[in-house]
Formats: C-alpha cells, sequence, structure tokens
C-alpha cells in the first residue's frame, strides 16, 4: 500500500497533467527542473511504494532520500500539476498501484488532459514526434513543429507512465504522448528545448529556457575541449582513425 505525503490541496477543476517519465538524454528530469523552476508552483504530493527500488537515492547536494514520485501543481492561466520522478519504475505493480493513487487523488476527468513525455533512439534525426487521442490537439502540436510518431512496439517511457495513460484515457481524459528522439550519452538540453518550444506555445506557458542554452553551451565547451585532448594523445596519422558522433 502506497505512502503518500500531503503538502497542499490539489486544486480542482480542468488540469494539464505533464508525467515526466526518465529516460535517455534526462530530457524528463531537465524539463522537470525547468517548470519546477515557475513562480508559483507548489508540491502537493509525494508517493511512496513498496513496489520501488529498496534503495537510497542521494543527490547533487548529497541528500539522501527513498525513491517517490512528487506532484507539483502551478495555477496560473493553466492549471498545470507536473509529476516528477529521478528514477526508472520498471515494476508493473508500482506503476499499476502508483498510477491508480495519482488517478484518484487528482480527481482525472473527461476535461483534463495528460501528457506523457518520454525520450529514446528512434530516429537519429533530433526530432520531436508526438501522438494524441485529440484530433485537433494532434494537428496543433504538428503546426508547431512536431512530426506525427511512426508505430512503435513500445513506448520509450516506464510503467508508471503507461500505466498512468492508460487509467487517464479509461477516465475519459484527453491524452497526447510526446516523445524526443536522443541518442545522448549526456544530459540533453538541445532536446530539451527543442521540448519547451512545442509545450509553451501549445499549452500557453511562458517557460523560461535561458539555462538550457546556457548548459547547452557549457556542455558543447566541455565536449570541443574532450575533443582536443583526444586529438593531443593521437599519434601522427590515428586522428582520421578516432570515432566520431554528433554533438
Amino acid at each position: 500500500m502506497e505512502l503518500v505525503e500531503e503538502y497542499g490541496e490539489v486544486l480542482s477543476g480542468r488540469k494539464v497533467i505533464i508525467d515526466l517519465s526518465p529516460g535517455p538524454g534526462a530530457v524528463g528530469v531537465i524539463l522537470a527542473n525547468v517548470l519546477l523552476e515557475l513562480k508559483g508552483i507548489k508540491k502537493v504530493r509525494s508517493v511512496f511504494s513498496p513496489h520501488f527500488p529498496q534503495v537510497c537515492l542521494i543527490d547533487s547536494e548529497g541528500l539522501s532520500s527513498l525513491p517517490k514520485v512528487d506532484v507539483y501543481q502551478h495555477a496560473n492561466s493553466v492549471n498545470t500539476v507536473v509529476v516528477v520522478r529521478n528514477f526508472v519504475i520498471d515494476s508493473t505493480e508500482a506503476g499499476e498501484s502508483v498510477s491508480e493513487r495519482l488517478v484518484r487523488d487528482l480527481e482525472v476527468t473527461h476535461e483534463d488532459l495528460l501528457i506523457v513525455v518520454g525520450s529514446g533512439r528512434l530516429s537519429g534525426t533530433g526530432d520531436v514526434y508526438v501522438a494524441s487521442t485529440d484530433q485537433a490537439l494532434l494537428r496543433r502540436a504538428v503546426e508547431l513543429g512536431a512530426k506525427m510518431a511512426p508505430a512503435m512496439d513500445a513506448l520509450p517511457v516506464d510503467k508508471l507512465s503507461s500505466a498512468l495513460l492508460r487509467r487517464c484515457i479509461v477516465a475519459g481524459a484527453k491524452a497526447m504522448f510526446v516523445a524526443v528522439d536522443t541518442e545522448a550519452f549526456m544530459p540533453d538540453f538541445k532536446a530539451t528545448k527543442k521540448l519547451v518550444r512545442l509545450l509553451s506555445p501549445l499549452l500557453d506557458i511562458q517557460i523560461d529556457s535561458t539555462k538550457l542554452d546556457e548548459e547547452a553551451a557549457k556542455q558543447q565547451k566541455f565536449i570541443q575541449q574532450m575533443e582536443r585532448a583526444v586529438r593531443g594523445m593521437l599519434e601522427p596519422g590515428e586522428e582520421e582513425k578516432r570515432p566520431s558522433y554528433i554533438g
């Protein structure tokens, strides 16, 4: 049975629920950090489950915590709910039980919209792909530069996202799946900015992407430094043999 810590009341009415699934390029985690800097956003729930990994997570500041799913709400021009976690939920039991609790606590109805964000190696083009139960929403996303998602055997999301997607659709809510194409072995700030460029006008939410530009520039500088270091270690005539990649 889940343990839920309540920090405030979840505001009723039409909601846009954004579920950020961890994945390659850490796109969901990066977007979560950006959204959590929105003025007025507040944590309303933390959900713990006995089905989560029995480990202790340590953040960048050295603080330890148990695996949990945090829920934030930003009630401005759009009543936005953000569901975040920094670990992959690969347990079917955890996905089912936590999604059931979230749908109940958030009182999901036919008026709501769920947006599930995932990332993975899809096409190698770096595009943002979308699929939706609502044709008008799908057309708007395509007008903003997204591409319609190709057929997939499995969505690049964890068990919580897939279970939450199913339960919200059963509850009558509209749903959209957004997949960011990335092959990044490091956090992909450029891919996250493409996602922001889609979601900001689509949802009419002002999202500041300045820090994404700054982090992308720092990352590119680091990659260039590494490339110079590698070239310095190569013997004459070996440089053309070294592996290359697209940054």
